[in-house]
């Protein structure tokens, strides 16, 4: 419950400030913000495998729980799913968005369609579209560095899906 306290905290928190940031906001956090794209994918990596250790947990001993136990160690399983996966793809959002605006104009390599300078939301939409279908839809990838990126994120995305998947079929079988 912890973590699903604390991720939760988070993504609301980083959302808010989201809604609340001008490009200038922005753009500011870019240049002294974003640490590099090593260490997020390695902390999102370490944050998705732990959610995985804590479902584990919750759900090893729900075959053997007493009649009407097992629905809320279900739910909190259920919540930590989706917290750990709007945590992954906020946090590859946020790297974009600060990858895209730090520095110099090559290290943009995303096109968003449209005229505007895009903002958190964009890049929002742009992390979880790669995290829901492992594609993007409408966002050109321009730059290499940026495509050995979302690379590394669409691979995330796909073993965090199928994992996902597989717990499921899992708990539903050992339910039947």
């Amino acid at each position: 419950m912890a973590y699903d306290i604390g991720v939760g905290l988070h993504v609301m928190l980083v959302w808010s400030m989201m809604a609340l940031s001008s490009h200038a906001d922005l753009q500011r956090r870019a240049d002294k913000e974003d640490v590099g794209a090593v260490i997020v994918l390695a902390l999102t990596m370490i944050a998705a495998i732990a959610s995985f250790v804590a479902i584990g947990v919750e759900l090893h001993s729900v075959k053997d729980l007493q009649e009407g136990r097992a629905p809320p160690r279900l739910a909190l399983a259920a919540g930590t799913i989706l917290l750990s996966w709007l945590f992954v793809h906020t946090t590859f959002a946020l790297h974009y968005a600060h990858d895209y605006y730090a520095g110099a104009d090559d290290r943009q390599g995303l096109r968003f369609p449209g005229e505007h300078r895009p903002d958190y939301w964009d890049f929002l939409y742009f992390s979880f579209n790669l995290g829901a279908a492992s594609q993007t839809s409408d966002v050109v990838i321009e730059a290499p560095r940026m495509r050995r990126f979302v690379l590394a994120h669409t691979i995330l995305s796909f073993l965090f899906n199928t994992t996902i998947l597989a717990l499921a079929i899992n708990v539903g079988a050992s339910l039947l």
